[in-house]
This record gives structure tokens, sequence and C-alpha cells, in this order.
């Protein structure tokens, strides 16, 4: 299962992650991490998902120690395989991720995934605004993607 620990970041993430979180705080926009490492079966296994027929997803999703999905949940959900988040956990010069991921939480304290949600409510969506933010701590921010990903935040 895919690590949503901070301290499996490398430490120079691990930093800006800090300086991100304190700046978020400052925001009022409450967050927790949903990814920071994964292993490539993981990756492989999201990588399937809305390609691939439903048995051969949760085949792989098996394989890479993933609860099955449902037919509804086969969606597409990244779009790489080469991805910042995988680690190689015996590696010990490749064990640490160069990603995170996160979700924004409304005052109820569940997680958002609108991304015209706002929260603290300063007429900015809060996935925008948590974007500037990463990127004022020198964070690499996933929604300038091609295929924007705004929960997604790397080393540039």
């Amino acid at each position: 299962m895919a690590s949503r620990n901070i301290n499996d970041l490398v430490p120079e993430l691990l930093e800006k992650y800090k300086a991100f979180n304190i700046k978020m705080g400052e925001a009022k926009l409450i967050h927790v991490v949903t990814c920071t490492l994964r292993t490539i079966l993981e990756q492989m296994a999201l990588y399937t998902q809305g390609r691939m027929p439903l048995a051969d997803v949760n085949a792989f999703r098996k394989a890479a120690g993933l609860l099955p999905i449902s037919q509804s949940e086969n969606n597409k959900v990244t779009w790489t395989l080469n991805s910042k988040h995988i680690v190689n956990p015996i590696d010990p010069n490749n064990n640490k991720s160069k990603a995170f991921d996160i979700a924004i939480l409304n005052k109820e304290g569940q997680v958002v995934w609108n991304l015209k949600i706002d929260v603290n409510e300063n007429d900015i969506p809060d996935y925008e605004e948590a974007g500037k933010i990463g990127e004022s701590v020198g964070l690499k921010w996933g929604g300038r993607f091609s295929t924007p990903d705004p929960p997604h935040f790397e080393l540039p």
C-alpha cells in the first residue's frame, strides 16, 4: 500500500513540505497527505485503471497488494509509469519519494476532490491556492502539467 508518511520523502522535499504545511495553515487550508511513495507494482496497477478490463486491473492490484475496485472506479488515476512517487525499497539510494499528493479537507474534516472548492472563503479555489503556495516554497505543482494533477507536488 502506498505510503502517506512524510518521513518517506527525500530530505530536500521533506523540508519543502514542512514550509508548505506552515503556509497552508496560515492560509487556513487544512489538508492531508494522500501519497508519498509507492512501488513500481503499485504504480503499474494504478496505470492500468481506465486502460484495461476490470478483471485485469484487479489482477494487477492484487499483485501490488491493493484492494480490488469496482467497474465504476475503473477510471484513469495516473498518466505515467515514470512517477516521482516510485521508489525501490531495497535500494538505499532510491528508497525515498520525490513527490507527494494532498487532499483538501472541508470544515467537517472530510476530503474534498472538487477542484473549485473554496473552504477558506477567499474566492480562490483551494487547490489552485495550494499550488501557488507549493510553488512559493520551491515545489513543482502538478496543476501546471500538460495533463493537470492539482493535488500533486514534486521536486523540480
